[in-house]
């Protein structure tokens, strides 16, 4: 009788620790596969002179690296949530014949063609003192809403701007992705990927 009074908690602490095991596996496949990108962002990258560090943060804020992501705001797709009319603007812009709007579901085409419009945007803003603050705006809430949001008596501050957004859920976004982008610069170091964008850190041992 007595043991089996014992077996019963031993039973429980089994379970629990199972249950825990799944619930950790559970997650950890629902993390985002952020690998699988890195060697287009890193051409991407080369190709566009645009912080690739910049681009990998904008894919996880707009699809958590799922490709197949799609927006119901203007049918925005793929990894950088490209609509087909910027698509359609991209193909023209660098000669790509047959483009179809399913076409933005190809992580290359969908990264390179949303670093185009983002590039494309920098350049507007190329006379201030932070392009990425203005063009990440640009790219969340449209060049109108942009245009509205600069200072009068401060165009070119990016902190002056970034105050004067009246969208909440766009100054989180441009918030998010700087951010983003900054925890990249530090935690992929060591990557294999990103070693010729850390000149300093060149001798350092590489990571997959």
């Amino acid at each position: 009788m007595r043991s089996r009074w014992i077996s019963i908690p031993l039973l429980a602490l089994v379970l629990a620790v199972l249950a825990g095991e799944a619930a950790f596996l559970y997650w950890r496949a629902r993390l985002p596969n952020e690998k699988p990108c890195d060697p287009i962002i890193v051409a991407v990258a080369r190709d566009t002179g645009i912080d690739p560090f910049l681009i990998r943060a904008l894919i996880w804020r707009e699809s958590r690296f799922n490709p197949m992501t799609h927006g119901t705001a203007a049918d925005e797709r793929g990894l950088m949530q490209v609509t087909p009319t910027v698509g359609e603007m991209w193909a023209k812009a660098n000669k790509i014949p047959d483009f179809k709007p399913d076409d933005l579901y190809d992580p290359t085409t969908n990264i390179r063609a949303g670093t185009w419009y983002l590039s494309r945007s920098m350049q507007r803003w190329n006379k201030t003192d932070d392009p990425v603050t203005f063009a990440l705006a640009e790219y969340n809430a449209g060049r109108s809403n942009a245009l509205k949001w600069v200072d009068p008596n401060a165009p070119t501050d990016h902190t002056a701007f970034l105050e004067r957004i009246t969208f909440p859920s766009t100054r989180k976004y441009v918030e998010d992705i700087e951010t983003r982008r900054d925890e990249y610069k530090q935690t992929l170091v060591g990557n294999r990927w990103y070693q010729e964008f850390f000149p300093a850190q060149s001798s350092m041992t590489t990571s997959p």
